[in-house]
Order: structure tokens, then C-alpha cells, then sequence
């Protein structure tokens, strides 16, 4: 006696004869009482099984995965795999005590999704990881078990403190098991089941730890990085996604590393598949009745096996320079260079003395930023300083690198940008405002400001240029704002800016710019940004021959502005860009982006040879926005995407160039047009 229904959130469930099905028995079948009955190319036949039983020689909970032949009202539907459904029966089997299986609620995920699989690409926060919440898996049976209701509380307790950086993951997760989950699913590419709307829980009331339950790894895949590897773009913040945050916590990192070597090896999986040789034999002879063809190999998993050894084994973690040294303390300057946390050992000098190193944990390198340098104090009593060495390693590693420091001081040590520049000195010593003891806001004394050599505003400086005055950049002029700089008119009364040099006469490094009611004519570049911040509203840009924005890591917004004759308003590396209301016409390129994120909304753009270049992964979105009169829309390139909303695109001759110059791995790039108007947009 039970129920059966059809099963899936994706037609691949419902596609051909072999339609998947969810069961409910009274009785057991096979030890389950829930199961899913569906083709075995769902989970990619025989490898699924081979998961499921690396899970189980871990002791690390999984599901009863088999084969059968299967009937259905007398009708034969062929070998079906069978996969156990989550329940209390999964515990059982699994020697588990009694509690609740608990996920991140997945429904606005799912929302999402639908939506974009009906054609509508919504960019909404509520899908997001954390915009959701811990639950019960089977609410159905939790809520009439007061023994339940009261585990599955205190399980989504800690998930939820975890997932606010209030307890970490050695707080939350039972580490070891979390560990070798992962190891597991690095060995099989299953990163599929990593995603957040796909973790399955369970709340141990035993050792008071959640641990993780292996479901769908869809395997095997190659393993191009591993799961330990994070790519968020600071370390510096709180994480915001499940992965990096469960990650991010030195104690897992550790235990991971140590599983990632114990069972990502040859003998490893040696020894596995001679443990499971008779039964992985008898799964693949029912398997071969309807699929006699069907090729099967082991292969792959030593290939990821050789993938991850590589991926570990680092040609070089870090740099490491000698800033300074004296007779007791060696100032160095260190910089990781790669995915991993760094562990620093010992120190080496002249082939002998060896120094521990205790507590010194180098932050992996970000994706999104150049190395960043730490300085690292060490005592010693050795006289003449050569020959000196780091070891270290991967925590948990059990591999030791041996690496060089360089005698010579890092770049930042001795020379810093713009060091020796002359100071502020036609710049009136007034303070107009003090913030704070430390910072000073000055303003220039004069109504015509003619600026004709480069001057260092310091990280404690605030420039401020008032309304109604003049800034002339001649050809040698140039500002480098460490600090931050105010160039606010206001609209009866505007700043003029011009400039006659040829390289950006404004320079922002780790600083801040806002600008309004402005007027910027004749110039060839103006404005290169390194991580800053930039604030660009009721400005007029005219006559600019090269480009207004050179920006890497930095934030740009700009609002109801005119930009005229403009040969290309940005190229932006690794920023974001928000455009409101913007009014571009006469130029090569509107921009360029590297990796970027631009966002343009409520926007005129015109008369332009080309729309965008976009390259290495670049996110446009443009909503509400008028293009026209273009010679073409441009490129996208390795795996950048553009997508347009509710906008009208004519007289565009050519629509984009779509991955004219990719190159692998990355993704392909692509292009969407919602509810925007482009039947004009190949006529001339």
C-alpha cells in the first residue's frame, strides 16, 4: 500500500518514457519507506552509486542508491535507479539518533529560477542566500513530533548564528564529517550539491553538531578548483554566501586540507575500489541490460585525483622581501599569492639558525585585487643577515614550502606613489572645516585655480573647490588624492574645469571624489581611479579626446549628466558603474569594461561607433534606456553578459560581437533583450 506522484523541478524528470516518480510506502521497500524511482541518467548512472558508497566508507550520511528493473501497471519501463527520500529511515540506516533533516529554504530560489526560465531575467535580492532561512525538511512529520519541533529548533539555531557570523563553522559543524563531505565531492567534481539550496543537514542532539547529508552529487566531473578554494571579493567584510562563510573558519580550513590529502589519493582509491570491486561488477551487469554499450572507466576519478595534487602543491604561495633589519628584529614584507591561506613555519638564516614563527596566518590572495603585503616582525640574535628563508604551508598541509626572501625591499616599502611630490603650497592654509583632529578641508584662495605640477593630497586632506571658480590643468598639472576631494558648484553658479595635459589630471588612490554642477571641457583624459570611491551628478563632459574614467576596483555613479564628444566615457577593470539618467552622444565607445559590473538606467546614449566592449566575465545591465544611431552594439568576450530591460535600441547597424576573442575555461557570453524594442536595430 502507498502513493505515487511524478517527481522533478526540471523537464529532464518527464522527458521520453522514463518518467520519474516520488513513492510512499507503509511498508519498506528495500529498507526504504520514501524513495524517487527515475532514469539512471539523472544522476549519471553507475557513478551516483559509487558516491553514495564513498559517503558510507566515510560514515558520513547517505542514501540507500540502487538499480532495478521496474513495472508499472504491467508495462516493463526498463532499469530504473532508486533513491532513498529524506526521513527519519535515512537516520536509521545511517545509525543516527532520532532528529529533524534541516535546508536553507529554497522557494524564492526556485521562484527565480522559473522566471528565468520563462524568459524573464529579474535581478532580485530575495533569491539570494540571504534572504533566506533554516527549516525543516519534512515539515509534515516535524510538526507533529514535539521531540522534532524541539531538534530542528535548536539545529536552525546554529545554522542561523552561523550564517550571521555570530558562532563559526567549528561552533555549528561537526568538522571531520564536514571535512571529508568535502573532500569527497572534491574527488568526484560533485559541486553541484554545494550550492546552497541543495544542503541537506541534520542536527546531531548527541554531539550537538549539524552535520552534512550526501545528496545528487551528479558526478563524476573534473575538478577545476577545489571546494576549499573561496574567490569573495574582500576578506575584510563579512561573507555573504554559504560557501565562502563555511570556509572562512581557520579550524575547518585545516581539517579539510588534511581529509582533501587522506582521501584524494591513489591509494585511497585503490583501496576503495577493490572494497566495493564486487558490487560496483553486479550494478554495472543490470545496468548493461539496457544499456550494453555504455562505457564506464575509473579513470576520471584519478584524473581529479592528479588535478587536486597539482592544485595544492602551489609553484609558489607567497612573496617575501626584506624591508629592513637590525641586530635583533628582521621587518619583512609578505604577500600571498594564491587561493589558500598560508601558515608561516620558520625562518631561515644563512643555512642554520632557524627561528619558529608562531601565529602567522597570510590571507589568501582575492580574485578581484592586486597582492596585498603584510609586514611580519621576527627576533633573532644572528649577526650578518643572508640566505634567508621561509618555510610554510597550506593548513593542514603536509606538504612544507621552502621559499627565498628577497634581499631587496618591496616596492612599497621605499618608494610610495607620488612620495616625493611637492606639498600643497599655493593651497590656503584656512581651514574652512575640521572634521575631526587629524583631517583638514582646504579650499583654493583664488577664483581662477591654475594647477601647473602635480601635488599629493595625503589620506587625512580634504580639497574642496568652490562654487563659481576656474580650475586650469596646464600640461605638467595634476591632483593625487589619497584623501578626498569636493568639486560641488552649484546650479546659478558652476565650476569650469579644463585641462592641457595629456595624462588624467586628477588621481585617486584609496580616496574619494564627488562632483556637481560642473562643467569639463577640452581634455584628453581626466580621471584615473584605484580603489575609490566616485560621485559624479549634474556634470556637463565635453570635447574629451581619449577618456573621461580609467577605473580598477573602484565605484563609480554618475547621475543626470551630459556627456558631448566624448571619445569614450570609461574603461572600467574590476569596478562598478551605475549610470542614471546619463544623456552620451559623439564618440568611439560609450565604454569598456574588464570584469566589471555596469548597471544603466533611464539613459539616452547616441552617435556612438560602438555601445560597449565587455571582456573576462564584465555584467551589463541596461534598464529603461534609449540607444541609437550606432555603427554597432559592440563585443562581449569570455563570459561576459548583457541584458537590456524595457529599452529601445534603432538604427544600430550590428548587434554584438559574441565571443570574438575567448578564451577556455571561461564561459560563454551571451545577450538578452526583455520587453526592449529592437526591430530597428539593424537598419541603418
Amino acid at each position: 500500500i502507498g502513493e505515487i506522484r511524478l517527481k522533478g523541478h526540471m523537464t529532464d524528470h518527464l522527458e521520453g518514457d522514463k518518467w520519474s516518480f516520488r513513492v510512499k510506502t507503509e511498508n519498506p521497500i528495500l529498507g526504504m519507506y520514501r524513495f524517487s524511482l527515475q532514469h539512471p541518467g539523472t544522476r549519471n548512472y553507475i557513478y551516483e552509486w559509487i558516491y553514495h558508497q564513498l559517503l558510507a566508507n566515510e560514515g558520513i550520511i547517505h542514501l540507500n542508491y540502487d538499480f532495478l528493473n521496474l513495472s508499472l501497471n504491467d508495462k516493463d519501463l526498463g532499469i530504473y535507479a532508486i533513491e532513498e527520500h529524506f526521513g527519519q529511515h535515512v537516520l536509521e540506516h545511517n545509525n543516527r539518533p532520532k532528529g529533524a533533516i534541516l535546508r536553507w529554504n529554497p522557494g524564492l530560489y526556485w521562484e527565480w529560477r522559473i522566471d528565468e526560465l520563462n524568459g524573464d531575467y529579474l535581478d532580485e535580492d530575495y533569491s539570494s542566500f540571504s534572504s533566506s532561512y533554516a527549516e525543516p525538511y519534512d515539515k509534515g512529520v516535524v510538526k507533529k513530533d514535539p521531540e522534532l519541533i524541539a531538534n530542528y529548533q535548536k539545529g536552525a539555531q546554529l545554522l542561523e548564528a552561523f550564517r550571521r557570523d555570530s558562532l563559526s563553522t567549528s561552533e555549528v559543524f561537526d568538522v571531520e564529517l564536514m571535512a571529508r563531505f568535502h573532500a569527497i565531492i572534491d574527488l568526484v567534481g560533485g559541486y553541484h550539491s554545494l550550492d546552497w539550496s541543495d544542503v541537506k543537514f541534520y542536527y546531531n542532539s548527541e554531539t550537538n553538531k549539524i552535520e552534512p547529508i550526501g545528496y545528487e552529487s551528479f558526478s563524476v566531473r573534473e575538478t577545476e578548483r577545489i571546494a576549499g578554494q573561496r574567490i569573495p571579493n574582500s576578506y575584510m567584510s563579512p561573507e555573504m554566501n554559504y560557501h565562502d562563510k563555511l570556509f572562512s573558519d581557520p579550524i575547518f580550513f585545516e581539517a579539510y586540507i588534511q581529509s582533501l590529502e587522506r582521501i584524494c589519493d591513489e591509494k585511497y582509491f585503490n583501496e576503495f575500489q577493490n572494497k566495493i570491486g564486487s558490487k560496483l561488477d553486479e550494478k554495472l551487469g543490470l545496468i548493461s541490460k539496457e544499456w550494453p554499450y555504455r562505457k564506464f572507466s575509473l579513470q576520471p576519478y584519478f584524473r581529479n585525483i592528479d588535478l587536486i595534487r597539482n592544485n595544492i602543491e602551489l609553484p609558489k604561495p607567497f612573496h617575501a622581501f626584506i624591508n629592513s633589519h637590525n641586530d635583533s628584529i628582521i621587518e619583512l614584507s609578505i604577500a600571498a599569492v594564491s587561493d589558500f591561506p598560508i601558515e608561516l613555519l620558520s625562518l631561515e638564516i644563512n643555512g642554520k639558525k632557524k627561528i619558529e614563527i608562531d601565529n602567522v596566518l597570510l590571507k589568501p590572495k582575492t580574485r578581484d585585487d592586486y597582492i596585498q603585503y603584510q609586514s611580519i616582525f621576527i627576533n633573532h640574535s644572528v649577526g650578518k643577515i643572508k640566505n634567508v628563508f621561509i618555510n610554510a604551508r597550506i593548513p593542514g598541509g603536509s606538504e612544507v614550502f621552502r621559499i627565498e626572501v628577497n634581499e631587496f625591499p618591496s616596492f612599497h616599502s621605499e618608494v610610495q606613489p607620488f612620495q616625493n611630490e611637492p606639498e600643497i603650497s599655493h593651497i590656503s592654509a584656512h581651514i574652512d572645516v575640521k572634521f575631526s583632529d587629524q583631517d583638514q578641508v582646504y579650499y583654493f584662495d583664488s577664483k581662477l585655480v591654475t594647477i601647473a605640477k602635480s601635488y599629493n593630497v595625503a589620506q587625512n586632506e580634504h580639497i574642496r573647490i568652490l562654487p563659481g571658480q576656474k580650475v586650469v590643468f596646464e600640461e605638467n598639472g595634476r591632483l593625487v588624492i589619497e584623501g578626498e576631494l569636493e568639486i560641488n558648484g552649484d546650479a546659478s553658479n558652476e565650476i569650469i574645469v579644463e585641462s592641457e595635459a595629456v595624462h588624467p589630471v586628477i588621481v585617486l588612490n584609496y580616496a574619494k571624489m564627488q562632483c556637481s554642477n560642473i562643467v569639463l571641457v577640452k581634455a584628453n583624459k581626466f580621471i584615473e581611479s584605484f580603489h575609490s570611491e566616485i560621485h559624479l551628478q549634474n556634470c556637463v563632459v565635453a570635447d574629451v579626446s581619449n577618456k573621461f574614467i580609467h577605473s580598477n576596483f573602484s565605484d563609480i555613479h554618475i547621475s543626470k549628466s551630459i556627456f558631448g564628444s566624448v571619445n569614450c566615457i570609461g574603461e572600467f577593470d574590476q569596478s562598478k558603474v551605475f549610470m542614471n539618467e546619463v544623456t552620451a552622444k559623439n564618440g568611439a565607445v560609450s565604454f569598456k569594461s574588464n570584469a566589471a559590473v555596469v548597471r544603466i538606467e533611464k539613459s539616452d546614449i547616441s552617435n556612438f561607433d560602438k555601445f560597449c566592449y565587455a571582456d573576462h566575465i564584465s555584467k551589463i545591465g541596461v534598464w529603461d534606456t534609449h540607444i541609437k544611431k550606432l555603427n554597432g552594439m559592440g563585443e562581449l568576450n569570455n563570459g561576459s553578459f548583457f541584458k537590456s530591460y524595457q529599452g529601445v535600441f534603432e538604427f544600430c547597424h550590428d548587434d554584438f560581437i559574441v565571443d570574438n576573442k575567448s578564451f577556455e575555461p571561461l564561459a560563454a557570453s551571451s545577450n538578452v533583450y526583455y520587453k526592449t524594442d529592437i526591430s530597428k536595430i539593424n537598419q541603418e
